[in-house]
């Protein structure tokens, strides 16, 4: 059984690069014939494939609109969720109002009316 600790023997590498005496960098390729070609850098760099073509990222107009309204959507539903959670766990949410409420109560019989105001 082979021990899962050591790694397999490296594969020699097919393209390298090398610099000459003088300091020029060669391109050094192996062909499958096992013979080897030397390129200077700056030819093999030139005939280099051009980079793919670039993606746009910019978003539609659609699509900004929808993912605005995903977001709305999703804080209302969380403010939603909060206050359900807030409720299951025993906690109340008391809404004060600014002013005192007031019932006003009015009666009347025949020419009597009586009005009465009871605020909370």
């Amino acid at each position: 059984m082979p021990n899962p600790k050591v790694l397999p023997p490296a594969a020699p590498a097919k393209l390298s690069v090398w610099a000459d005496q003088s300091g020029t960098p060669y391109l050094v390729q192996q062909q499958p014939d096992g013979s080897t070609t030397f390129t200077p850098l700056e030819t093999a760099l030139a005939q280099a494939q051009p980079p793919a073509e670039r993606l746009n990222t910019a978003r539609e107009p659609l699509h900004t609109l929808l993912l605005g309204l995903v977001a709305v959507l999703g804080v209302v539903l969380l403010g939603y969720g909060l206050g359900f959670l807030a409720g299951a766990s025993g906690q109340r949410v008391v809404v004060v109002p600014r002013s005192p409420l007031c019932d006003t109560q009015r009666s009347s019989f025949l020419f009597w009316s009586s009005e009465t105001k009871e605020c909370h």
